[in-house]
């Protein structure tokens, strides 16, 4: 079918929006084709600007640098940066003030939130080109994945209001249909809406789909048992939660196809992807610098699991240096001066987190919970949550809180759940001083104490 689309939106985006994503997305085409040694001079010259800027401008790293070694005046010594402390999501909290740039009259920024998979909401600012090269990867890799611009694409999503709530504007409405786009709700894979889902797939005819881990297997293990053809798929991109081999091995079976995983986090962006099914994320050497250290903070050499550590190299506004994003991943691929840099993400393990189950047999990701409560229902009252299953109409939700939650607030929460669990699901909410993390360290986002029944095979209409 002719691509009308591309010429359409190639002259929309360069003359009428002016918008710089596309550009932006040849030049990391270009760069993540460059021999590995000019990739490595790149990356080592922008963390230098990045941490320049951050002792000069930042409260927070004036000090911290200077003290570390890694910056004195405007010299940057990289050997010096694994001795520059790492930041924490609590470090976002309580030093917010002191790690926003001086410079921000200056800059176009925004707050973003991040419900976090460890449970643990935070707040960030983050700059206008951090937002446009964060998009410009996603098309990087949408075209790794086989897709070119204009052609059809189906993302199995959930991250605002309007999909949950089916509230999308017509602004946003006509922008999917001119990329030709469609959005569905990944929150809602009851039989009805997946049998709805089958029906657009071969009606649109997408030649990647995107969506979180859990929901496209959980939607993956209804078509399999329903046996259900769909038309050819380039690739399916996996790209929230964590994509475990059975769920690779389900989605590849569903949808015949290869499936791509893609490894990133609201704080700091995608900074992963993979180029062939199973072979490894490369890292998005151009906008992030990553490491995965052990538990003595020493480099995990490739083969080796640690605690994955990013520093963003495009967000300006806050400067994200050394964050332990809470994921533990396995090196592949790695180098070790002038500072040991992972190249490659062999695989990400990931966190320990439950998806919830309806009585149908039905699931909702846990994402939807690490969302909505951590982020759309929280103002800055909560600081930790953990929400247990107890039953498939009942659920119980630990809350350690910074302030008393603003008027309406729990009563939100528990119609969002009542939603996607059902309206006789009874929400019940629980203050607490903690809540401890697993014996492994981990730390335990949503429980689901139901089990699962096998999934059926039913006959589509």
């Amino acid at each position: 079918m002719l691509n009308w689309r591309a010429p359409v939106l190639k002259v929309y985006d360069a003359r009428i929006s002016r918008n710089p994503i596309p550009g932006y997305c040849s030049f990391l085409h270009e760069f993540h084709n460059w021999p590995i040694s000019r990739q490595r001079e790149a990356q080592q010259k922008r963390l230098s600007q990045l941490l320049r800027h951050a002792a000069h401008n930042v409260p927070h790293y004036r000090d911290v640098l200077a003290a570390a070694g890694v910056v004195h005046g405007d010299r940057v010594n990289l050997e010096r940066f694994r001795q520059a402390p790492e930041l924490t999501r609590e470090m976002l909290r309580t030093k917010f003030e002191l790690l926003k740039s001086d410079d921000l009259a200056a800059r176009a920024w925004h707050k973003n939130s991040s419900g976090g998979s460890s449970g643990e909401p935070v707040t960030l600012l983050q700059d206008r080109y951090y937002n446009d090269m964060s998009q410009a990867l996603t098309e990087m890799h949408y075209s790794w994945a086989g897709r070119a611009v204009g052609e059809p694409f189906v993302k199995l999503w959930g991250s605002d209001r309007d999909i949950l709530f089916g509230t999308v504007g017509w602004r946003n409405k006509l922008s999917n249909f001119i990329r030709n786009r469609r959005l569905l709700n990944s929150f809602d894979l009851s039989r009805q809406h997946m049998q709805k889902y089958v029906k657009i797939i071969r009606r649109a005819r997408p030649v990647i789909i995107e969506a979180y881990a859990e929901s496209v297997y959980e939607f993956a293990r209804y078509i399999n048992a329903a046996q259900i053809e769909l038309p050819p798929v380039r690739s399916v991109v996996s790209s929230a939660g964590t994509l475990y081999p059975f769920i690779r091995e389900e989605v590849t079976r569903a949808f015949n196809c290869p499936v791509l995983n893609r490894y990133g986090s609201r704080e700091v962006g995608d900074l992963a992807g993979e180029r062939t099914a199973g072979a490894g994320m490369e890292v998005f050497t151009f906008t992030h610098f990553v490491e995965v250290v052990d538990e003595a903070g020493e480099p995990c050499a490739p083969g080796e699991e640690g605690d994955v550590l990013v520093t963003c190299l495009t967000n300006y506004a806050m400067p994200i240096i050394r964050y332990r994003i809470g994921d533990r991943a396995v090196v592949g691929a790695m180098i070790t001066a002038p500072t040991p840099s992972v190249e490659r993400l062999a695989t990400i393990t990931g966190r320990v987190t439950d998806a919830f189950v309806r009585e149908d047999g039905s699931t909702i990701p846990g994402n939807f919970f690490i969302h909505f409560v951590g982020v759309v229902h929280n103002s800055g009252w909560l600081k930790k949550t953990q929400i247990v299953q107890q039953d498939y109409d009942s659920i119980l939700i630990k809350m350690v809180t910074v302030a008393p939650p603003p008027e309406g607030a729990l009563e939100e929460i528990r119609g969002s759940l009542q939603l996607v669990m059902g309206p006789a699901c009874q929400v019940t909410f629980e203050f607490v001083e903690a809540i401890p993390k697993l014996p492994s360290g981990k730390y335990r986002y949503t429980v689901s104490l139901v089990s699962r029944p096998p999934p059926s095979a039913p006959t589509l209409q």
